[in-house]
């Protein structure tokens, strides 16, 4: 149980969330990017050029659309394979 004011535990709790989210990112096995040899990268999932900005950024390897459906079915059903036309509808 966390003790304190309300601003403590809310700052506890925030601090408690980003070490699991940094915990299951190491845990994760780690992507590797498609590039090709113009140094374009492109998305995992559906093959366009991900922007070389988003790249440098966070070290994409996913669109930005793909990375969202992505985060989405991994926040409701906790998959974290490719989406199917269900799971993005």
């Amino acid at each position: 149980m966390i003790h304190g004011d309300m601003a403590d535990v809310a700052a506890e709790y925030e601090q408690r969330e980003r070490d699991l989210a940094l915990a299951r990112r190491r845990a994760a096995p780690m992507e590797e990017p498609d590039e090709d040899s113009n140094g374009n990268w492109y998305c995992l999932d559906c093959g366009e050029i991900i922007p070389k900005a988003r790249v440098s950024a966070v070290m994409a390897v996913r669109c930005v659309d793909c990375a969202g459906r992505r985060e989405k079915m991994q926040r409701v059903h906790g998959a974290v394979g490719k989406p199917t036309l269900e799971d993005t509808e």
